[in-house]
């Protein structure tokens, strides 16, 4: 059945775009020659509808990979997400034709409803792919605060645009491409976090801006390692992430130690807690380290013997 639903929703997905890009017009002058100006700019939102629903296709094609069946809550909300998906093409050619505050309203009303179904849609297939309970709840309390963010940004963005037509234009464009490039980078992160146990990825998320030194780099970090040719882990890349997160774990308990002398007996038993608390995470740590290089070794050594097998020749 998820087949079946996955491969309906690509066909009107294509069916879509194909729509868009056969109802772009072009105007030719008085001598027949091709009006640029006209052309470019509808090449131009042409490419706004087609980076949102490129994008749209991206998160829930990754979302719908996560599960084996679809629930029929789901199923409900991406017949009602394509229904409304299916409109993008009208509302691109209003905004083509005339590009003022009322077309790009309805614009901007119909992909404010297709995102807030579609987050609302990942949030509902999130959930019943991940199994551990403390896992499911900090993912989707972290998707619904993206969800938050983006729908109200949207809404600001329609009132914005109430008043700037063509700068808002241009932040339409920037919105999808933003939110592509955030998929990809949560994708390589789960990556990431899927080799850890259940108590160090809340050591991770609990300390993920300090492993990583602030949230600019981390960002940047993971959409690099991303775009990378090679899906396989990049065996230098962990063990830099796991020393910097180590590093940050002995810093914490040394600060924490340097303090002591100065508290009094509840803040020490508290410090001291802390400490424990720190130092058995270094020590998981440790584990880890040493059997994630066990891992990319094997994985060394299975590939040694191919790389040197001789080439057949004819």
């Amino acid at each position: 059945m998820k087949e079946r639903v996955v491969v309906f929703g690509d066909a009107i997905i294509a069916i879509i775009l194909t729509i868009i890009v056969l109802e772009l017009p072009i105007r030719t002058a008085a001598n027949g020659a091709v009006d640029m100006y006209s052309l470019l700019r509808a090449v131009g939102i042409y490419f706004i509808s087609f980076c949102f629903v490129a994008n749209l296709w991206f998160q829930t094609g990754y979302a719908f990979n996560k599960i084996d069946q679809v629930k029929n809550k789901a199923l409900v909300a991406y017949l009602l997400l394509l229904f409304f998906l299916s409109l993008v093409p009208s509302a691109t050619r209003l905004l083509i034709e005339d590009t003022t505050k009322q077309t790009l309203m309805i614009y901007g009303v119909l992909t404010l409803i297709v995102t807030l179904i579609m987050r609302r849609l990942i949030v509902a297939l999130t959930e019943q792919s991940l199994k551990h309970e403390e896992q499911c709840k900090r993912r989707i309390s972290e998707l619904n605060k993206q969800d938050m963010m983006a729908i109200g940004f949207r809404i600001v963005l329609l009132i914005f645009g109430n008043f700037f037509v063509r700068p808002a234009l241009i932040i339409y464009l920037i919105l999808p491409i933003m939110a592509f490039l955030q998929n990809i980078i949560d994708r390589e992160e789960d990556n990431l976090v899927a080799t850890l146990d259940d108590e160090q990825q809340a050591d991770y998320f609990q300390d993920r801006n300090q492993v990583w030194g602030n949230s600019m780099r981390r960002y940047s970090s993971l959409l690099r390692d991303s775009l990378k040719a090679n899906d396989d882990q990049d065996p230098d890349r962990w063990q830099q992430v796991m020393a910097d997160w180590e590093e940050h774990i002995s810093n914490e308990i040394n600060e924490r130690k340097q303090r002591l002398s100065s508290m009094n007996e509840h803040d020490r038993r508290r410090t001291e807690a802390e400490i424990s608390r720190l130092e058995k995470q270094k020590q998981r740590m440790t584990m880890q380290k040493a059997m994630t290089e066990r891992r990319f070794n094997q994985q060394k050594d299975k590939q040694g013997p191919r790389l040197n097998q001789p080439t057949k020749r004819n």
